[in-house]
C-alpha cells in the first residue's frame, strides 16, 4: 500500500515548526492571565474573525465535510443558515452584556444575574461539552494519519494531540488566534489545489465535474423536507441545529473568549460576521471537494486505485479524503493536505483546551480561592491547566474512536446533548426578570434530565428521530420549567436584574470573579 514520501513528511514537519515557533513568540509577550486568556483585549477584529471560523472548522469539518459531499452532496451547507441566524441573535442579545461587563468567561454573567450556583453549573456543562468535542477533533487527523502511514490509531491520536498541545499551552490566546489564521489558509489552499487536480483528471475539466454532480442531484444545498430523521433540512437547520449554533455562538466560552479579546463590542460584531462569511466559503469548498472526488471516481481512469480502496471492507465516506491523498496526490501536495488536516484539527483543539483552562481557572480556582494568586503563579497555573486538558482531550479521542457514526454526525450529536439546557439557562437570565437562581437551576436540571433520559432509553432510535432534535425540546423544557419553578421562590434582588436583562439593559459595568 502506498505511503507518504519523505517530501510530504518534510512539509508536515515545517508546518509544525512554524506553529510551535508562533507559540514561543506569543509566550514572550505574556505578563499575566489577562494577556494569556484575552490577549490584553486588543486583538485585531479581522484576525479574531478568522480565528472564530478556524475554531469551528475542525479536522472533522475537513474530513467529515469532504466525506459528506462524497456520499450525499452539498446538503450540509444549509446548516450555515442556522449559523447566520445564531450569530445575528448572539450579537444582538448576548454580546452587549459580555462586552459591557468586561468579563473573562461567559459564566461570570450568570453569577451576576443569578448566583454562584448557576455560574458553576454552566461552566461545568461547558467543560463536559467541550471535552467531548475536543476528543472528536483529535480523532479526525489521527484517522487520516493511520490511512497514510504505519501508525496505529492510538499512536496517531497521541501524536495529533501533543502537536496542538505544545504551542497552545505556551502561547495563550495570542498564539491560538495567529496560528488559526495560518492554519485556515493552509486548509483552503490544500482544498483548492485538490479541486484543481480532480478537474484536470476529468475530460471536460471542471465543467464536466459540475455537470455530472448536477445530474446526480449532488449540488442541491437546501432541502424543504419535513422530517425528524435528520437535521440536514431547512427546518432542521433553523430549529435543531439552530439551537446548537446559538448555544455555541452566544454562550460557549470558545466564541465568547474571542469576542472579549476584541477592543469593543463593534469590533466583536464585525469579527463574528466575518467569521461566518469565511466559514460559508470554507464549508462550501470542502463539500464541493467531496462532490468532485465522487464525480472523479466515476469519470477518470486515474481514480481506479482510489475506487478499489474505497470498496474495501470497513471503509466509510470519511475515508474519501485520506484515500484521495494517498492514491492520487503527488509528493509535496500530499504533505500539504496532511498538514491541512492537522491544521484544521489544531485550530479547533487549541481553542478548546485553552477555553477549558480559562473557565476552570476563572470560574473555579479564582472564584473559590480564599486569597488571590500572584500574577506569575496564576499564569503558570493557566498553562498547566491547558496541558492537563490537552491530555484529557487525548483520552476523550480514544473514547470517540469507538463511535460508529460518521465524524460530522457524531460531533453534532454530542454537542447537541448540552446545547438546550445551557442555552436555556442563559435565556432565563437575559429574557426574564422574574426568574431566580432556584428556578433557573431547576429548569436546567429538567432540560438536562430530559436529554439524559432520552439517551438512556434510546428514544431517538426507537422513535426514528435524530438526537439533535433533543436540543430544541430541552431548550423549551429549560425555559418553561425554569420560569414556572421560579414563581415558587422570592423574586431576584434589584442588583440581579438591573443592567442584566433585555428589559433593563442599563449601563452596568464592572465584574465579579
Amino acid at each position: 500500500m502506498p505511503r507518504l514520501e519523505p517530501l510530504d513528511w518534510t512539509v508536515v514537519a515545517v508546518y509544525g515548526a512554524v506553529v510551535v515557533a508562533i507559540g514561543a513568540w506569543a509566550n514572550r509577550r505574556q505578563k499575566n492571565t489577562e494577556d494569556y486568556f484575552l490577549g490584553g483585549r486588543r486583538m485585531r477584529w479581522w484576525a479574531v474573525g478568522v480565528s472564530l471560523i478556524a475554531t469551528s472548522f475542525s479536522s472533522v469539518a475537513l474530513i467529515g465535510g469532504t466525506g459528506y459531499g462524497y456520499g450525499k452532496g452539498m446538503g450540509y451547507l444549509q446548516l450555515q443558515i442556522g449559523d447566520f441566524v445564531a450569530i445575528l441573535v448572539a450579537c444582538m442579545v448576548f454580546l452587549p452584556f459580555f462586552a459591557r461587563l468586561r468579563l473573562t468567561t461567559a459564566y461570570e454573567y450568570l453569577e451576576l444575574r443569578f448566583g454562584v450556583g448557576a455560574r458553576t453549573v454552566a461552566s461545568a456543562l461547558f467543560l463536559g461539552q467541550t471535552l467531548l468535542r475536543t476528543g472528536i477533533l483529535v480523532l479526525g487527523p489521527a484517522l487520516a494519519l493511520t490511512a497514510v502511514s504505519d501508525l496505529d490509531l492510538q499512536a496517531a491520536i497521541v501524536l495529533s494531540g501533543v502537536a496542538a498541545l505544545l504551542y497552545s499551552a505556551a502561547g495563550g490566546i495570542t498564539a491560538v488566534v495567529w496560528t488559526d489564521l495560518i492554519q485556515l489558509s493552509v486548509v483552503v489552499l490544500g482544498v483548492l489545489v485538490s479541486v484543481v487536480i480532480v478537474s484536470s483528471d476529468v475530460v471536460g475539466g471542471a465543467g464536466a465535474v459540475w455537470s455530472h454532480a448536477a445530474a446526480e442531484g449532488r449540488l442541491e444545498a437546501v432541502s424543504t423536507d419535513l422530517t425528524f430523521a435528520t437535521p440536514f433540512t431547512l427546518v432542521g437547520a433553523l430549529l435543531a441545529y439552530g439551537v446548537l449554533a446559538l448555544s455555541v455562538a452566544g454562550t460557549n466560552q470558545q466564541a465568547v473568549q474571542r469576542y472579549l479579546a476584541c477592543t469593543d463590542v463593534h469590533a466583536a460584531r464585525r469579527a463574528a460576521f466575518l467569521g461566518w462569511g469565511i466559514g460559508f466559503f470554507a464549508v462550501a469548498l470542502t463539500l464541493f471537494l467531496g462532490v468532485a472526488i465522487h464525480a472523479w471516481s466515476d469519470l477518470s481512469p486515474a481514480a481506479e486505485r482510489f475506487t478499489a480502496a474505497m470498496a474495501e471492507e470497513g471503509r466509510t465516506n470519511d475515508s474519501a479524503l485520506p484515500l484521495f491523498i494517498l492514491h492520487r496526490l503527488p509528493a509535496g501536495i500530499s504533505g500539504l493536505l496532511v498538514a491541512a488536516i492537522f491544521a484544521a484539527s489544531m485550530s479547533s483543539m487549541d481553542s478548546a483546551i485553552h477555553s477549558m483552562s480559562t473557565a476552570t481557572l476563572v470560574d473555579f480556582v479564582r472564584r473559590f480561592r480564599a486569597r488571590p494568586m500572584e500574577a506569575r503563579s496564576e499564569l503558570r497555573l493557566a498553562r498547566l491547566l491547558t496541558a492537563v486538558f490537552g491530555v484529557l482531550a487525548i483520552l476523550a479521542a480514544l473514547l470517540a474512536a469507538t463511535a460508529a457514526r460518521g465524524l460530522l454526525d457524531t460531533l453534532i450529536t454530542w454537542l447537541g446533548y448540552f446545547a438546550g439546557p445551557l442555552l436555556g439557562l442563559f435565556g432565563l437570565g437575559v429574557l426574564t426578570r422574574r426568574t431566580n437562581e432556584a428556578g433557573a437551576l431547576i429548569g436546567t436540571a429538567l432540560g438536562a434530565g430530559l436529554v439524559a433520559g432520552a439517551v438512556a432509553l434510546e428514544l431517538p432510535a426507537r422513535w426514528a428521530f435524530h438526537p439533535l432534535w433533543l436540543a430544541p425540546v430541552a431548550l423549551l423544557t429549560t425555559l418553561v420549567g425554569g420560569f414556572v419553578a421560579g414563581l415558587a421562590f422570592p423574586p431576584p434582588q434589584a442588583s440581579q436584574v438591573e443592567g442584566l436583562t433585555l428589559r433593563s439593559p442599563g449601563d452596568r459595568s464592572g465584574r465579579r470573579s
